[in-house]
């Protein structure tokens, strides 16, 4: 039998650091006593795995569903999921990965994220959070603060690129420390070397540009 191994840290965190299948094809949740409706947790559920091997997962019999696995993982030397409840009501899965490209001798650390709303189980895309538009604004933010971290004042200084569209993000994290982290893959806006990159802003830097209506805005105070 294959069932999901966990543990729980005293920053309220549960990880899942092995993901397997049993032999009817079930697969095995453990959560805190804090979560939740049974109602909502096949859809939970359905997302995390979705999330974590992607639609073509979903479905499989439990032969193909496990080969799946090995494939998508085959060069994976470590993976590592977590699973947090940033704000009342939010569900947020982090799966961490250490990864070898094919043909390459040099691997990266590399994450991806979902957010999820506990009440219905629906995916937080980083479009709902902000205004229409957002990506001008919250870019300029970005490179301000990337910038900083590299003692540089515009990208013209920068080496590895001078495009404002590389920091267009494309996963974010809710951050532990109050704001969002921002997450780009290795190679994106900073050479593979340097592995996966995260930037983080504030929720009162990014107060003028959060959507109202968002999951997100109505947790918040200001």
């Amino acid at each position: 039998m294959f069932v999901f191994a966990c543990t729980a840290s005293a920053d309220g965190i549960v990880s899942f650091s092995t993901i397997f299948l049993d032999s009817t094809g079930k697969i095995s949740f453990t959560y805190p006593t804090a979560l939740p409706n049974p109602k909502v947790l096949p859809e939970l559920h359905k997302n995390f795995i979705k999330q974590k091997f992607g639609e073509k997962f979903i479905g499989q019999e439990p032969a193909a569903a496990l080969s799946l696995y090995k494939n998508q993982n085959e060069r994976l030397d470590r993976l590592f999921d977590a699973v947090s409840f940033p704000m009342p009501g939010i569900v947020q899965y982090v799966s961490s990965y250490y990864i070898i490209p094919s043909g390459s001798t040099q691997g990266a650390q590399g994450s991806s994220v979902g957010i999820y709303t506990i009440a219905d189980g629906k995916k937080i895309d980083i479009s709902s959070i902000f205004n229409r538009n957002w990506e001008k604004d919250i870019v300029k933010l970005i490179i301000k603060e990337f910038l900083l971290s590299q003692n540089l004042h515009s990208l013209a200084n920068y080496a590895h690129t001078q495009k404002e569209s590389d920091f267009i993000p494309e996963d974010v994290k809710i951050s532990e420390y109050g704001g969002l982290d921002f997450i780009y893959p290795a190679n994106k806006i900073a050479p593979y070397g340097a592995g996966e990159q995260t930037i983080f802003l504030s929720w009162n830097t990014l107060k003028l540009y959060l959507n109202k209506r968002s999951a997100i805005y109505k947790r918040l105070q200001f």
